[in-house]
């Protein structure tokens, strides 16, 4: 009896609708992040707000807002993310859909959190957030996290790809939160390289997890989802030297089990100050590492951080219901176009709908722009309930 009490409190929380509240205007500055609270008050939800901040880039059709607001950390108790909220000026007749950027990776330091910093690069005027404007002209709300740890106190938990789902499911339910942006339960995700990574691991857990939100589908590209594999590929590769030390640091957050001395070694620890240098500094200073870094037999089979690697790749089974768009460069050697080609090569066996876009002669890098410029138009087809066309599994 206590079982199936315990069960059908559990599904009311996460079933219980949504109340939009009135959100508490954050202090500006970075006081914004670093004057979080270390934890959550007594029957916080996820998805509450603990206070916002507007920013001053939002695209011209779109007003836009930093938020602090509560998620579930890679250890599993509830913490406060910080994130961004994007929603478009022009009025809604009915409740909006909502898209979930996925961002790739920006640095582990506090300071390269996205909500940080601006929107366009000064640069050449282009959005970290490929296609936003298009999102936001179709009348969706846009909203992205920084995920746990980066940009608010503690140790960010790079790569954990079900804790980063959770937190980009946990910023929809923070939208809701909002008064004034009307954001309904239809979602998309699309997401780059660690973004990519997020978007198949929310198609895993999003029955699960965010059961009110109907997640339309799903575009991955370039995504970093198969981290054994990765990281034995980055061992013969010193360019990735950086991506190897990051990758073992974020897993090893919120898992004490795990000890970082046991799968690196002492030049690998040492670089791991790097980290606090800048947003990529650690890549350039660890590719000039001359000796072993890493301990590779930590990554046989029956050591701790082997199991926890292959735990944290198990982002099927997923519902075929969910259709996938996902594109990667053929001459990418952050995320190699073989191992995608595995991820979509499991999609088709377990019968989803994938369309598979492989670019000739492009790097990582090179499918962000094109990719996300796809997002709008593939959106929008899923919300009208289009059939997938061009799957690659039939």
């Amino acid at each position: 009896m206590n079982k199936i009490l315990f069960f059908l409190v559990s599904i009311s929380v996460f079933l219980s609708p949504v109340q939009a509240q009135d959100p508490v205007e954050g202090p500006s500055g970075s006081a914004f992040w670093d004057w979080v609270p270390l934890s959550v008050p007594a029957g916080a939800q996820r998805g509450d707000i603990h206070w916002i901040q507007e920013r001053q880039d939002a695209p011209l059709n779109a007003q836009g807002w930093n938020v602090i607001y509560v998620s579930e950390g890679a250890g599993g108790d509830l913490e406060y993310v910080s994130g961004e909220i994007y929603i478009p000026r022009f009025p809604a007749r009915s409740e909006r859909e909502v898209i979930i950027w996925a961002t790739g990776t920006t640095g582990t330091q506090d300071s390269c959190a996205p909500s940080r910093n601006n929107l366009y690069q000064a640069q050449d005027g282009s959005s970290r957030v490929p296609g936003i404007e298009s999102l936001l002209g179709r009348g969706y709300i846009v909203v992205m996290s920084d995920y746990q740890g980066s940009g608010t106190p503690g140790p960010t938990a790079y790569l954990q790809g079900a804790a980063q789902a959770k937190a980009s499911f946990d910023i929809v339910r923070a939208a809701q939160n909002l008064p004034s942006a009307m954001a309904g339960n239809d979602v998309g995700i699309y997401g780059f390289s660690q973004g990519g990574q997020t978007a198949l691991w929310a198609a895993h857990i999003a029955e699960e997890y965010a059961p009110e939100l109907n997640l339309a589908g799903a575009i991955p590209l370039a995504p970093a989802s198969r981290h054994l594999d990765l990281s034995f590929y980055d061992l013969g590769i010193p360019a990735n030297n950086g991506y190897f030390i990051m990758r073992m640091a974020g897993l090893q957050v919120g898992h004490p089990e795990l000890k970082l001395s046991d799968i690196l070694t002492e030049a690998g620890l040492e670089m791991l100050t790097a980290q606090s240098w800048g947003c990529y500094e650690i890549f350039a200073a660890a590719a000039q590492i001359s000796e072993p870094y890493a301990k590779e037999e930590a990554l046989e089979p029956g050591t701790a951080w082997r199991a926890w690697l292959e735990e944290n790749d198990e982002f099927l089974p997923i519902n075929d219901s969910i259709p996938f768009l996902i594109v990667q460069g053929d001459e990418d050697i952050d995320v190699p176009v073989e191992l995608t080609r595995e991820v979509v090569a499991d999609l088709c066996e377990q019968d989803s709908m994938v369309t598979y876009i492989e670019m000739a002669g492009a790097d990582h890098f090179g499918v962000f722009a094109p990719g996300g410029s796809m997002a709008a138009d593939w959106f929008a087809a899923r919300f009208a309930g289009e059939t997938l066309q061009n799957n690659y599994c039939e």
